[in-house]
């Protein structure tokens, strides 16, 4: 038995990153490449693997992109089976998600088992219902598996489903089933070192030998492992620590025809697919006398920083520049004009937006002076403000039980927004943390 199948996921669709319809308008654009891929490569199926969407209420601009791309893959033929994401669960006080309505809408075949006691039960998707753990394709050859975002409890439910799926080997086996997908939304911890809470690579280890391919998402940055395990990342660059990351979908071909036992049944390709250009830089200001040199660095660093990246001011599509200011200012902070560095990146690169991050101090302040006489070091001074956050943490009763865990966000916050990160990412990385550390 042969078939392709393309898996996406964190698509984010919706998003108005920085407040600007056309970056509304490149996720989708981005999504959309990916649909057109998987038609012209005549796949099989689609996969999803979470956070299709950017947030819970969507408005009606969002669902229309959605139901165009869905609408694409159904009338070549080709199912599209998803997940729910973090970002895609329904409000409580509503019950339903738009990945549901999509489900309800025939263009989108969503599982979501139902869990009890931490067990979730394997069972087809029911179309009425909207639950199931699995849809069977290629006249039942290939099994699709899906598990949903379970945050805190992902491990937990993870090696419930490991049980659940051996007792069933058998059964699959005489129902002809030649080769399972599963789809999850989590990471593998370290991936990020800012995520926290995900299960380990070892967690996922009792999965091995029950599915043929673990499709994950959640994680914006491309890995995977053991010719087993992967993680397509992000078709568009959510937040600027994104960047530099090697992100796309992956077009998996599967073979279960005349393989030794231990060959993996599928191949695969990682495609980077096309996005606007997004491109981050550090200017560093030590030792500059005033801002008449200031701006002249500057634009010397913005010529060099164009010859290194001349597709960027070759291509249709206008970048995005990020910039973080850094180092020690050497004059009044007041002194130098934002505009003026602005409209000198506009100069060299044509942006659709600059955005510029002030992570500067002054000369007057370094919070480690005098750490040698006292035999302090940058780690210990981490150390003691983990120490301190932990301890203000701990006299809230609820957050008493995962202080250690809660310390360590807010020292990662921290950094995020001295490093200029974008709100909507620090927003984001406090979500994670709350639906990962509150029960």
């Amino acid at each position: 038995m042969r078939a392709i199948f393309v898996h996406t996921a964190d698509n984010h669709l919706g998003y108005e990153q920085y407040g600007m319809k056309e970056r509304f308008n490149d996720f989708a654009r981005a999504f959309l490449a990916v649909i057109d891929a998987a038609i012209e490569r005549h796949a099989d199926f689609f996969v999803v693997a979470g956070d299709l969407f950017n947030k819970r209420a969507i408005d009606a601009m969002t669902l229309m992109q959605a139901k165009t791309a869905f609408e694409r893959l159904k009338n070549a033929g080709i199912p599209a089976i998803a997940i729910e994401g973090n970002h895609d669960r329904s409000y409580y006080r509503d019950g339903i998600s738009w990945l549901q309505f999509l489900c309800w809408d025939g263009l989108v075949q969503l599982l979501n088992p139902t869990v009890r006691d931490g067990v979730p039960d394997i069972v087809p998707l029911d179309p009425k219902s909207l639950r199931g753990a699995y849809v069977d394709l290629k006249d039942g050859k290939i099994r699709v598996y899906g598990l949903p975002w379970y945050g805190a409890s992902t491990a937990r439910v993870m090696q419930s489903f490991a049980r659940e799926l051996e007792t069933i080997r058998d059964e699959e086996t005489r129902a002809g089933v030649e080769y399972r997908v599963l789809l999850m939304h989590t990471g593998i911890e370290g991936i990020v070192p800012q995520m926290h809470g995900l299960p380990t690579y070892e967690e996922f280890q009792p999965l091995r030998g029950l599915v043929d391919y673990v499709g994950l998402g959640h994680v914006h940055k491309q890995y995977e492992r053991d010719s087993w395990l992967y993680n397509p990342g992000s078709t568009e660059t959510w937040g600027a620590e994104e960047s530099a990351w090697e992100r796309g979908y992956y077009v998996v071909t599967v073979n279960t025809d005349d393989l030794a036992v231990d060959q993996p049944r599928h191949t695969t390709e990682h495609v980077i697919n096309p996005r606007r250009p997004f491109l981050r830089f550090t200017f560093r200001v030590d030792g500059v006398p005033d801002p008449t040199a200031l701006y002249a660095r500057f634009e010397r660093e913005c010529r060099q920083w164009a010859r290194d990246n001349p597709e960027t001011t070759t291509r249709a599509a206008e970048p995005v520049i990020d910039i973080a200011l850094s180092g020690i200012m050497s004059f009044d902070s007041a002194a130098w004009e934002r505009p003026r560095l602005e409209e000198t990146v506009k100069t060299f690169f044509q942006p659709l937006t600059v955005r510029i991050h002030d992570g500067t101090r002054d000369s007057d302040y370094d919070p480690f002076e005098g750490d040698e006489a006292d035999g302090r070091d940058r780690s210990t001074w981490h150390q003691l403000e983990i120490h301190i956050f932990q301890e203000l943490i701990a006299r809230d009763a609820r957050y008493l039980p995962n202080a250690p865990q809660w310390a360590n966000v807010l020292a990662d916050l921290k950094q995020m927004a001295l490093s200029g990160e974008d709100p909507a990412a620090i927003a984001r990385k406090l979500r994670e943390a709350r639906a990962l550390l509150v029960s």
